[in-house]
């Protein structure tokens, strides 16, 4: 059963209930799973240069590899190796979605983590969580995309070009969208408001030129602008109307993160005028599910690694879609994370027209022979080859150092 995501004639137990029962739902398909267990043996991580990657092995032999959030990882790794990695050894990786939840609350005879709940904790657990993911598509020949949600909808995924900086004048930064449409045919693209968890008169003013600027210069693309929790909720809705004027698709993150009466405030004046979306820095499942339940949002977006990896996400969405919500994820650093979110986009209903893309890593020796990685006209093409369908140049993965690895 599906709700209208504003229909007001709903009981609020009513939509609580579903929200909370698409939830509980396995977002790992049980019936494309191997016959026989998959026991994790060891998990690895390793380092080259900026790029960080995790391999985990089973008893049989099996490995996945894939790589993670450099960024998250090189300051957190003891977190990674001293509070993460060792819990999954010896567990069925076809139970992954269990063994989540008893590395954060302990049971089972794990250690709890309960405590340690925040970005380092659920993006350690999301890198393990893609090297599981890719070792279980291997074991069974199938794509990633075929073991989570729906299953494959869709492999050829719109992406827009987020910007990196925040900083430029408005000129620069619509000389740094040309090229991105000169070289990925972008079109959707994302920019920066505010001064980031703040504004100032300088902001303020650049904020001013530079919203009517990027859609008198891309009068036919997909604006999207992210505010990065800098506004209060008068200058939100300012800031706002001249969004909605412009043709914005939506607005992400108008005021500090985690003010959620304040958000949905702003959503509520600009409602029917521009979609209000947030999540990015959300880290728990059941405040996600409160803020879909009570509007917070109109796009509810979990990072696939802040937020703990791509089954926590497909939660997420699977509760918006109970209400008649859309649900696009957010990605967060460089590597390979454009394409988790493609995966995401991949296997559930309503992941929105475009997911997030900032390039890909030319330091990073990765190929994906059954899809693209890099975006043509606007898209990328997901892999259909066991796992994430990426391969990792051998020479450059054998110079790559060993930062921990924790054994059965």
């Amino acid at each position: 059963m599906s709700l209208q995501a504003n229909d007001p004639s709903i009981p609020g137990a009513v939509r609580r209930q579903l929200i909370l029962e698409a939830a509980a739902h396995p977002a790992i398909r049980a019936d494309r799973l191997p016959t026989e267990p998959v026991i994790i043996d060891s998990i690895e991580l390793l380092r080259n240069g900026r790029q960080w990657l995790v391999r985990v092995r089973s008893t049989e032999g099996a490995e996945g590899l894939i790589v993670t959030h450099g960024g998250v990882l090189a300051q957190t790794y003891p977190i990674f190796l001293e509070r993460v990695a060792g819990h999954p050894l010896g567990t069925d990786a076809r139970d992954w979605e269990n063994t989540i939840n008893r590395i954060y609350n302990g049971r089972g005879g794990f250690g709890s983590n309960y405590k340690w709940q925040g970005l380092a904790f659920w993006a350690s657990v999301a890198s393990v969580e893609l090297a599981v993911l890719d070792l279980l598509g291997k074991v069974v020949g199938m794509p990633v995309t075929d073991l989570l949600g729906h299953g494959t909808l869709r492999r050829e995924i719109g992406v827009y070009q987020a910007s990196f900086r925040r900083g430029n004048a408005p000129e620069a930064e619509i000389e740094v969208f040309r090229r991105y449409i000169a070289e990925f045919g972008a079109r959707a693209l994302k920019y920066r408001l505010g001064a980031r968890m703040g504004q100032t008169s300088a902001s303020d003013a650049r904020d001013r030129a530079l919203i009517p600027l990027m859609r008198e210069s891309f009068p036919d693309l997909t604006l999207y602008a992210d505010a990065n929790s800098s506004y209060d909720v008068a200058s939100s809705l300012r800031f706002g109307e001249m969004l909605a004027e412009t043709r914005h698709a939506f607005f992400e993150e108008p005021v500090p993160f985690d003010h959620y009466d304040e958000t949905r405030e702003v959503r509520e004046a600009l409602e029917g005028k521009i979609i209000i979306a947030g999540g990015e820095q959300e880290i728990s499942l059941r405040h996600f599910l409160w803020q879909i339940e009570h509007r917070v949002v109109d796009l509810p977006q979990p990072d696939i690694f802040y937020f703990g990896g791509l089954t926590r996400s497909i939660k997420v969405a699977r509760a918006a879609e109970a209400v008649g919500m859309t649900c696009t994820p957010h990605i967060s650093g460089h590597g390979l994370g454009f394409l988790y979110a493609a995966v995401f986009a991949a296997c559930v209903k309503d992941p929105g027209p475009y997911q997030e893309y900032k390039g890909f890593d030319r330091d990073l020796p990765a190929a994906a022979p059954t899809g693209r990685l890099i975006a043509k006209d606007g898209t990328i093409i997901v892999p259909h080859g066991p796992g994430f369908g990426v391969e990792i140049d051998p020479d450059w993965l054998a110079q790559s150092k060993v930062v921990g690895t924790r054994r059965r």
